[in-house]
């Protein structure tokens, strides 16, 4: 189960669309925004810009200022984490950094100016960048499960300790640690939709035909890549799941064939957005499926711990450990139907999903 988990995991993680060419080796982060001195290196910034005066040029420094955000932001993370002072900054700026240089190639081309090989040379300087940016949060965001999984087996033994006091503050550890996680997401969600903004700046540069055509491919090697690692992983999803994706696509095409380029374009996105849903649902689902099998061996084995106890022990006695034993049973059984509830909303989601995409279709059809 803890595999099957894993690969999911990593499909939300898959820094789509990415060659493994296209690689990028990170600045030195330098002084990150922790410090008192960043003020100094938004000051040399400023300088840089000052004496950069070709367009061209200029674009290519904000890439440049945009790696040395990424840099920072993992510095942050390997050092600090995600509730570290400083990461929002970092955020921040990356995104201005974004902006700015996709902001200078659209200018160009409202200026009537050819811009199109410069963006292509900055979108080729972005996505490699992108997929950097995606392989730090999924740095962090192991290190946070290990720590998860570490504290689970702790977990585990103070229960059958019957240690109350130590099972609270490990659970409220892992609470912790799962709030943490969920900020990451967070933070990942938005630095992908920030980057997905820029690069459609970008393609509309390249022209909307293109660009349409360039979502649609893109969404296509998604589709690839989740079910080359579904096979791979030996995962069996349910029925249907991806249908929400393959009407979007569909229609996609059909509006791109139509020649309505842009409306082709955002159902290709819709399309992607869909399957990255699907993939975070689906890895909850196989989450709780895993914490269910850890409460049936803690149960199993606080039943074998209670019968050895009995063994040895006089009536009152036995009577003592039968309360507290049954206590912990009462939780465990708790802890499993809250389980058992967040598995059916999954569930109920997924299908949602469909029978949505079904009411959406047959509204077409009328």
């Amino acid at each position: 189960m803890k595999i099957i988990r894993i690969v999911l995991m990593s499909l939300i993680f898959i820094p789509f669309l990415v060659s493994a060419e296209n690689s990028v080796v990170l600045p030195e982060a330098g002084v990150t925004p922790q410090s008192s001195f960043y003020f100094f290196d938004k000051l040399g910034e400023a300088l840089q810009r000052l004496f950069t005066f070709s367009p061209e040029s200029k674009a290519k420094l904000e890439i440049s200022f945009a790696k040395e955000r990424i840099a920072e932001i993992k510095v942050i993370l390997e050092k600090n984490g995600v509730n570290a002072k400083g990461l929002s900054v970092a955020e921040e700026q990356l995104g201005k950094n974004l902006a700015n240089a996709t902001s200078i190639v659209t200018d160009q081309k409202k200026e009537g100016k050819d811009s199109s090989a410069l963006s292509k040379e900055i979108s080729d300087e972005l996505d490699p960048a992108h997929k950097e940016l995606k392989s730090v949060f999924k740095s962090e965001k192991d290190a946070i499960e290990a720590q998860i999984e570490a504290l689970k087996v702790k977990l585990s033994e103070a229960r059958l300790a019957l240690d109350t006091t130590l099972v609270e503050s490990l659970t409220k550890e892992i609470s912790d640690l799962k709030a943490q996680e969920e900020l990451l997401g967070k933070y990942e969600d938005d630095n992908d939709d920030n980057i997905e903004e820029e690069n459609d700046n970008l393609d509309e540069v390249l022209g909307l035909e293109k660009s349409a055509s360039e979502k649609i491919r893109e969404a296509e090697e998604a589709k690839a890549e989740f079910l080359k690692e579904v096979e791979a992983g030996n995962i069996t999803i349910p029925d249907g799941v991806v249908k929400s994706f393959d009407a979007l696509l569909s229609q996609a095409k059909t509006a791109f064939d139509a020649g309505k380029y842009v409306e082709a374009k955002n159902l290709a996105k819709e399309a992607k957005k869909s399957l990255k849903k699907l993939i975070k649902n689906l890895e909850d689902f196989s989450n709780t499926l895993e914490d269910k099998e850890d409460l049936n061996d803690e149960k199993k084995m606080l039943q074998s711990e209670l019968e050895n106890k009995l063994k040895d022990a006089d009536k009152e006695e036995a009577k003592q450990i039968k309360e507290e034993m049954k206590q912990k049973i009462e939780e465990l059984n708790k802890e499993q139907e809250d389980l058992k509830e967040e598995q059916n909303q999954i569930k109920e989601h997924l299908r949602g999903v469909e029978d949505n995409e079904d009411e959406n279709n047959n509204e077409g059809d009328n």
